[in-house]
């Protein structure tokens, strides 16, 4: 897992080396251009002086007046040094102290450097020829949306990147990005970040994620052993060996956890169907799923290894058998299912609640309702809406700043599922996929995430039952990104069976992923 960390942390840490290492302000920038221009150049390459292809286009640096502008400054006189010619900055802010430095630099050699607020039409002409735009506007340091000028010279950089006509690469942050994002707020479209390590949690933003692009990560900038606080972890593919480790062999079906599964109605058999197998995949021994009278006739010819039963009258008395229960997926919100769900939840067995049974529960806690099973919740943002009162546009926007604290809350573990997904456990640590595959877009795709978090709360074994949720909500995630990015890169477009079949073969390889 990588740590990331906020922004103000970020900040901290660069004053906390300056100090520790008795460095020079200037000096560390330097450092940080060096590093930057090693990512930079072969972005840049095709515009040397005297190439075929200088005409191609000016590399234009956009500055504000704090640290990050004087990087995109000093990143020019790099490039100068370099052989490229064809460079200019324009400035929204007055350069800083540090920036000033770099500014009058270049200036000394013959480098433009421009004013938007004083010359725009001017401007407006080497943002038109440029071809690769250095972002420099703002940094960690940002507190709330760009301010006026630094926004419009942004939009007029956006515009030729939307247009196809140059691509832009942001220091550390796209311009406009912080902690504490809103929807609709200006922000770099960039096609590259070069991210500062440790990386910023506020990149992995969903309703941002495009704005950033790839990211690169600068090393060496600050020391590699330095002590932060961890905003979040970024989950990687090696971490599933860790959260899911495989079983002894010498397990059998009755040790490998038992799964309980309350889903489908009538329209919505394949939602029951897709998340037993998917607990299946997971790993647990023995999964049955509980159907309605309707239902049984319709679900009980389409799975072997499920046992299909009927449901009992009294739900509660039969989960003392199973290790975990899932609840919800096409399951319905009818009076009947809420009092269904109460009786399961007041067991104590670990519940994974999805979709119909995200929205009841909500209505059990506005009743009064204690639940006495730990649960973790895999809402996607409407859902999430229907249990927390979050709108989309805000979760989506800053998860980092709400979903900690609606985890605890709830003193539950939540998956907010989108083009990235958020993972909080019930005591406020969050984690993070940076999934961002559309090939994960389609039917079924949550019903077969939700089985696998039923199935690996029910085979892991873990004394917390906190750790435990938290563990089986990561490894799920990770399983199902990968199973997702293997799949389209293989096929092309899937159906969410495929999708299942394929998290079986990651999560049950002996030999890694």
């Amino acid at each position: 897992m990588r740590t990331l960390v906020a922004c103000a942390e970020a900040s901290r840490l660069d004053a906390a080396t300056q100090a520790e290492s008795a460095l020079q302000p200037l000096l560390l920038m330097e450092d940080a251009a060096v590093a930057l221009w090693r990512e930079l150049a072969p972005l840049a390459a095709v515009r040397k002086a005297g190439s075929e292809s200088d005409g191609g286009g000016f590399l234009l640096a956009l500055c504000g007046g704090g640290n990050n502008g004087g990087d995109a400054l000093a990143l020019l006189r790099l490039a100068r040094f370099s052989g490229l010619s064809r460079i200019a900055a324009i400035t929204a802010k007055a350069p800083g102290e540090l920036a000033s430095i770099h500014a009058a630099s270049l200036r000394k050699l013959g480098v433009p450097v421009l004013d938007w607020s004083i010359d725009k039409e001017a401007c407006k002409s080497f943002i038109a020829e440029a071809r690769l735009i250095i972002d420099g506007l703002s940094g960690t340091g940002l507190l709330g949306p760009l301010r006026e000028n630094a926004a419009s010279l942004l939009a007029a950089a956006n515009a030729v990147v939307l247009a196809g006509k140059a691509k832009i690469a942001s220091i550390d942050l796209p311009s406009g990005l912080s902690d504490v994002y809103a929807s609709g707020w200006p922000i770099a479209r960039a096609s590259w970040t070069l991210s500062i390590e440790p990386r910023k949690a506020c990149l992995y933003y969903p309703a941002v994620r495009d704005s950033v692009g790839e990211i690169l990560p600068i090393e060496g900038v600050f020391p590699r052993d330095a002590e932060v606080a961890r905003a979040a972890s970024l989950l990687e593919a090696a971490d599933l060996k860790t959260l899911a480790p495989m079983p002894p062999e010498s397990t059998y079906k009755g040790t490998r956890g038992k799964v309980a599964v309350f889903a489908g109605s009538i329209g919505t058999s394949g939602a029951a169907a897709l998340s037993s197998r998917a607990a299946l995949a997971a790993g647990a021994g023995i999964v049955s799923l509980f159907a309605s009278d309707e239902l049984y006739p319709i679900v009980a010819p389409m799975l072997e290894a499920v046992m299909v039963k009927r449901e009992p009258e009294h739900l509660g008395e039969l989960c003392s058998k199973y290790d975990a229960i899932l609840v919800g997926s096409g399951w319905g919100r009818s009076a009947k299912r809420s009092k269904q769900l109460a009786a399961l939840l007041e067991t104590g067995i670990p519940a994974v609640l999805d979709a119909d049974a995200i929205a009841l529960y909500r209505g059990l806690l506005d009743s009064g309702f204690k639940t006495m099973s730990p649960i973790i919740f895999t809402p996607h943002p409407g859902e999430f809406f229907a249990l927390s009162g979050i709108e989309s546009r805000i979760a989506l926007a800053s998860p980092a700043t709400i979903l900690g604290e609606v985890a605890k809350s709830l003193g539950s573990t939540v998956i907010l599922k989108s083009n990235v997904t958020w993972i909080a456990g019930s005591s406020g640590e969050l984690a993070v996929w940076d999934g961002n595959e559309a090939g994960l877009g389609t039917a079924g795709s949550g019903d077969v995430l939700a089985g696998l978090v039923a199935g690996l709360l029910a085979r892991l074994a873990t004394d917390s039952p906190a750790q435990r949720s938290f563990d089986a909500a990561r490894a799920a995630v990770i399983a199902h990104g990968l199973a997702g990015r293997t799949l389209r890169a293989r096929c092309g477009w899937f159906e969410s069976g495929a999708l299942r079949e394929e998290a079986a073969r990651i999560l049950g390889a002996t030999s890694g992923v």
